[in-house]
C-alpha cells in the first residue's frame, strides 16, 4: 500500500494515483498532475525506468523549453494497489500486462484507460460481448467490473524523443465519461485531481459519443499516415489525401449511428479542426518509423470488427488498413 503524503480536497486523505506506462500519454499526463503537487507512481520499465528515476518525467513545448516533474518510479511489482489508476498503454499490450496491473486494482480502484481506438470496455457492462481485436477472450472485460471504469478521451499532438523528453504541441483536451451511463460516483475526485493541470478536461455523460469522434480520427489519420509516410497537415490539406481522410471519416461515422451513437462532432467540422493540424507524424508513423508494432487493432481492426457484426461496409477504411498491414510487414527501421 502506497501512504498518502499529502492531504488533499480539504483535510481529505490524497488519492494514491497510479499511472501505469509511461510513453509520451503517460508521461504528459503523469507529469501534468505531479506539477500541480499531486503524488503520483508511474509504473514503467528497463531503461525507461532508470531515465524517469534519473531526471523525471520532462516535457518540451514548441520553443524548446523543458519542464520536469518528480514522481515515484517503480516497477509493476513494487507500485501497490492504487486509488486511482490510469492505464496509458498501447492497447495491444494490456492484456499481456494484466498479471501486471491486476495487483494494482482494488475494489474501489477508478480505473482510467487512455488508450486510442475502440477500448475493451466498449460492450460493458454487457456480460456476453467483446471486442476481440482489443481483448481477445474477453479477458479485460471479465477481470474490470464496468461500474470502477471512467472511460477517457484525450486530444493531444506529443511524442517520446530519443532523449527521453516527449515533446507536446497544441491544446491538451481530456474528455471523461463514466463506462456505465449514469454511474457518476467515481468522476468528483478525478475531476478534483485533474483541476488546474493545465489541460482542458471536462466530463460528459454519454462518453461513447466522444469516443466515436477520436476514434473516426484515428481511423482516418493513422493507417494513411503509415502508407503515404504523411504528416497530419500533408493528410488534410493535400488534394490526393483530404477525399481519402474524408471517406474513412463517414465511414466511422455509419458504423457509430449503426450503434445508436451520433458521435459529437460533425465531419465537417472534423475536417475543419484537422485544416489546424501541423507537420506531425502520428503515433502510428511514429511506431512504423521505429520499427515497433502498430497500434492496427485498437485503431483499425476494431472497427472493422464491428462493421462487419453490424453489415456496414468499409471499403475505403479496409483498403487503407490492408496496404498499411502490408507497409508495415516489409518496414524496416529508419
Amino acid at each position: 500500500m502506497i501512504a498518502p503524503d499529502s492531504d488533499w480536497n480539504d483535510g481529505v486523505p490524497s488519492p494514491r494515483v497510479g499511472v501505469f506506462g509511461a510513453g509520451a500519454i503517460g508521461t504528459l499526463v503523469a507529469a501534468r498532475l505531479a506539477l500541480t503537487g499531486h503524488a503520483v507512481t508511474v509504473v514503467a520499465r528497463g531503461d525507461r525506468l532508470a531515465c524517469i528515476a534519473g531526471d523525471g518525467l520532462r516535457l518540451r513545448d514548441t520553443s524548446g523549453h523543458v519542464v520536469t516533474a518528480q514522481v515515484r518510479a517503480v516497477t509493476a511489482a513494487d507500485a501497490g494497489e492504487q486509488d486511482i489508476l490510469l492505464i496509458a498503454l498501447k492497447a495491444q499490450d494490456i492484456p499481456t500486462a494484466l498479471p501486471e496491473i491486476a495487483p494494482l486494482v482494488g475494489a474501489q480502484t477508478t480505473i482510467v484507460p487512455l488508450v486510442n481506438g475502440i477500448p475493451w470496455w466498449y460492450f460493458q457492462p454487457s456480460g456476453t460481448t467483446h471486442v476481440e481485436a482489443v481483448d481477445p477472450g474477453g479477458r479485460l472485460a471479465a477481470t474490470f467490473a464496468a461500474e470502477r471504469i471512467i472511460g477517457a478521451v484525450l486530444f493531444v499532438t506529443s511524442a517520446l524523443a530519443t532523449d527521453g523528453v516527449v515533446d507536446v504541441q497544441g491544446v491538451e483536451r481530456l474528455i471523461l465519461g463514466p463506462v456505465v451511463e449514469g454511474n457518476d460516483g467515481p468522476m468528483a475526485p478525478l475531476l478534483t485531481l485533474f483541476g488546474g493541470c493545465g489541460m482542458d478536461v471536462m466530463s460528459v455523460p454519454d462518453i461513447r459519443r466522444d469516443m466515436w469522434t477520436k476514434v473516426a480520427l484515428n481511423l482516418a489519420t493513422n493507417p494513411l499516415s503509415v502508407v503515404a509516410h504523411a504528416t497530419l497537415r500533408e493528410q488534410f490539406h493535400d488534394p490526393a489525401l483530404r477525399p481519402l481522410v474524408a471517406a474513412v471519416l463517414e465511414e466511422c461515422y455509419a458504423v457509430a449511428r449503426g450503434q445508436g451513437i451520433d458521435p459529437r462532432m460533425t465531419v465537417a467540422q472534423m475536417l475543419a479542426v484537422g485544416d489546424r493540424a501541423g507537420d506531425f507524424y502520428t503515433s502510428m508513423a511514429q511506431d512504423h518509423a521505429r520499427g515497433a508494432p502498430l497500434e492496427l487493432g485498437a485503431i483499425a481492426l476494431s472497427v472493422l470488427e464491428i462493421a462487419e457484426r453490424a453489415g456496414v461496409a468499409m471499403p475505403v477504411s479496409r483498403m487503407i488498413v490492408d496496404l498499411c498491414r502490408f507497409r508495415a510487414a516489409k518496414r524496416k527501421p529508419e
